[in-house]
């Protein structure tokens, strides 16, 4: 699911809700709703104008003119069996371009000549030492300027974001026209998703050499999260006429068929967001309802994460083919966010619980993007969004005790990473435990702890390194933990 966390934020997908049988087995009817998401469930009949289905709460209907058409498959599936893993192969995600020309190797002008990395971390005694030259000279200005560039890359390679960003505006209070400091401090500023500072940088940094490549790729970056697609691909269609790289092409093309479908779309704007919509299928009063529901979930995250994001959040709603062509993601994404939140509308015309769930969880990964800045683990961003949005489990808690008693779950440390991989049955368990960890963690800790637990990760440690601090347990504890809360 996610562009590495060094470069672009975590590509975050909204599960749909996937029902197991009792036996941890799936009979694969699927319900396509209008809007082109898809519930996989059993039971699943038609009566009058209702479509019903089980769950584990027992019988569900839903108004049948919400509903494109129902798939019957007799086949049964685990999640272990051959053909489950062959169900959904993954198609190449949205983002996949962005990582690759964004997340290239940081390059400093010398190496470590001051000798400020020591013990695999800065040493900021040696590096207050070398700044405090810095207004001897030339030499000794330009000395200080490089050691800091060194302390910023060193903390950017252990995607330490925030720490990296302090580093390299040292290195600019010391020579604010230095251009390696600027290029890469606007490169931070991207991967921290505030755009209007890194905007800042690049303008000055464009003043010293207009036709840098490096600073055009990254004005394009900036810009595809300010304004779109169309302008970006103006500064990276110039960057690639200078110096080709097959990567930045591939990035081109990509965001190609986005302006294609875009660039019709209409905006509005509230304190914090900014919406885009395709008219003629998404009402100007269905958009105003839209915003006020972000704008109240903004405000309850806000209080819940205690953190406010510094830029506004883009959120573009899509008709159901548009949203599959621009994001290519697999078939069970019901929403995707990659910087930006895309959620496909198709057939509603005014707000439900469902779409206003799917709005929150979305904005809970922007929130923690921006506070963690790439370094949460995919189970604990998943998770959060599920209980802050409150959405059912997507496996029963019962089903999924089971599989913790048989240990046929997914270890939460091999959660870390993207569920893109994944075929829908699997990713429905991995929801379903990050979901059950992060609920266990609230009931059993507190809820200010999961705020701690992201303050301890935006301070540069690891999960395994927060679980140890906060709660003196670890990964195979948790697993252990989990299960016995699902068996309670």
């Amino acid at each position: 699911m996610s562009p590495n966390n060094h470069s672009r934020q975590l590509v975050a997908a909204t599960l749909l809700v996937v029902f197991f049988t009792p036996a941890s087995t799936l009979r694969a009817d699927t319900i396509i709703l209008k809007n082109g998401r898809r519930i996989v469930a059993e039971a699943v009949s038609v009566e009058d104008d209702k479509v019903f289905y089980e769950s584990e709460g027992g019988r569900v209907s839903l108004p049948k003119s919400l509903v494109e058409t129902i798939e019957k498959d007799d086949k049964v599936l685990t999640p272990s069996s051959p053909a489950a893993r062959q169900q959904a192969p993954a198609p190449k995600p949205r983002g996949e371009a962005f990582k690759k020309a964004l997340a290239v190797e940081i390059q400093v002008p010398q190496k470590d000549a001051e000798g400020v990395i020591r013990d695999n971390a800065v040493d900021e005694d040696r590096l207050n030492a070398v700044a405090s030259l810095a207004d001897k000279g030339d030499l000794e200005r330009q000395n200080a300027v490089n050691a800091y560039l060194v302390a910023a890359v060193f903390e950017a390679r252990k995607q330490r974001a925030a720490q990296a960003s302090h580093w390299a505006e040292e290195a600019l209070r010391i020579s604010g026209r230095d251009p390696n400091a600027l290029i890469l401090a606007a490169h931070l500023d991207i991967v921290r998703q505030q755009y209007t500072e890194a905007l800042n940088h690049l303008f000055l940094a464009q003043s010293l050499g207009p036709d840098a490549p490096d600073v055009l790729v990254l004005l394009g970056y900036a810009y595809y999260f300010i304004e779109g697609p169309e302008k970006a691909n103006r500064y990276w269609k110039r960057a690639n006429s200078l110096h080709p790289d097959p990567r930045l092409q591939e990035l081109i093309a990509e965001t190609d068929q986005e302006e294609q479908i875009e660039g019709k779309f209409t905006q509005a704007q509230s304190n914090h967001f900014i919406l885009s919509r395709e008219g003629s299928e998404i009402s100007e009063s269905f958009s105003r309802q839209i915003l006020e529901t972000l704008e109240q979930h903004y405000r309850d995250l806000e209080a819940a994460l205690d953190f406010s994001p510094r830029e506004p959040l883009t959120v573009i709603l899509y008709p159901a083919q548009q949203f599959a062509d621009v994001t290519r993601s697999p078939s069970w994404v019901g929403a995707l966010n990659d910087g930006k939140v895309r959620v496909p509308v198709q057939g509603l015309s005014s707000m439900t619980t469902e779409l206003s769930r799917v709005l929150k969880h979305e904005m809970v990964h922007s929130f923690v993007h921006r506070q963690v800045q790439g370094r949460c683990p995919t189970w604990f961003n998943e998770g959060l969004a599920q209980v802050e949005s409150g959405e059912d489990p997507a496996v029963p808690p019962a089903t999924l005790a089971k599989l913790y008693a048989s240990s046929r779950h997914i270890p939460l440390e091999r959660l870390e990473s993207s569920f893109m991989q994944f075929d829908s049955i699997t990713a429905a368990v991995a929801y379903a435990e990050s979901q059950a960890a992060v609920a266990m963690i609230r009931d059993k800790e507190g809820a200010y702890q999961l705020t701690e637990m992201l303050k301890s990760l935006a301070a540069g440690r690891s999960m395994t390194e927060t679980l140890r601090r906060l709660f003196r347990t670890s990964y195979e504890e948790m697993d252990e933990n989990v299960g016995a809360y699902l068996r309670r």
